[in-house]
């Protein structure tokens, strides 16, 4: 498949190419925050998922020492989904964490927070910073790419760190049927990433 870089604005600078291929990526110390997506989760025997946020599972363990990881010992912000977030209070103590939740409907059940949902928050929560901002992103592996795709589509220029690998082992026992093999995520995620050009070629 050709590079789409080739169909960005005559204007657009290289790094805001689209490359269906390769997840853009820069250097961890140029980020002024970090933005960590969720992949599935683990819900309790008992517990009814359309009202409580599940537990985070070992892969929204692992995507939170990535950014713990990612961040080092600088202080930018975490902008984390509920998930992540926990277990970066809990586990890491980590000062600077900026819990993302997902909405409910009035009457208390959950609304599903999608990837543009969670991108879009954060852009409103940066405010007039969102322009000059540099994301770094940290998302499972097979969702980096439009992880950070997503994020470029709602303002804030993105990357995934260099050099810091993402976590790629599903979960099998995931809330989420979609997040419990490749086989089953790979086609919805293909499908979100053609839905996304769009928005990243005007």
């Amino acid at each position: 498949m050709a590079s789409l870089v080739a169909f960005a604005p005559a204007h657009a600078s290289p790094q805001r190419g689209v490359d269906p291929v390769h997840t853009p990526t820069r250097a961890a110390g140029d980020f002024s925050l970090l933005i960590a997506y969720s992949f599935g989760n683990r819900i309790a025997p008992g517990v009814d998922p359309t009202r409580t946020v599940g537990e985070p599972g070992p892969v929204n363990e692992a995507l939170a020492e990535t950014a713990i990881r990612t961040r080092g010992n600088r202080a930018i912000p975490i902008y984390a989904q509920t998930e992540i977030a926990r277990v970066l209070h809990a586990k890491f103590h980590a000062a600077g964490v900026v819990e993302i939740p997902p909405n409910r409907k009035p009457d208390g059940t959950l609304v599903y927070l999608s990837t543009d949902g969670v991108a879009a928050k954060v852009a409103q929560l940066r405010g007039p910073s969102a322009r000059v901002d540099v994301a770094g992103i940290v998302a499972f592996s097979d969702h980096l790419w439009r992880a950070v795709y997503t994020t470029r589509a709602n303002g804030l220029d993105a990357y995934a760190p260099a050099g810091i690998a993402m976590p790629s082992t599903y979960d099998g026992l995931s809330g989420q049927d979609w997040t419990r093999s490749r086989t089953a995520y790979l086609p919805r995620d293909y499908a979100a990433r053609l839905a996304l050009l769009p928005r990243l070629l005007r």
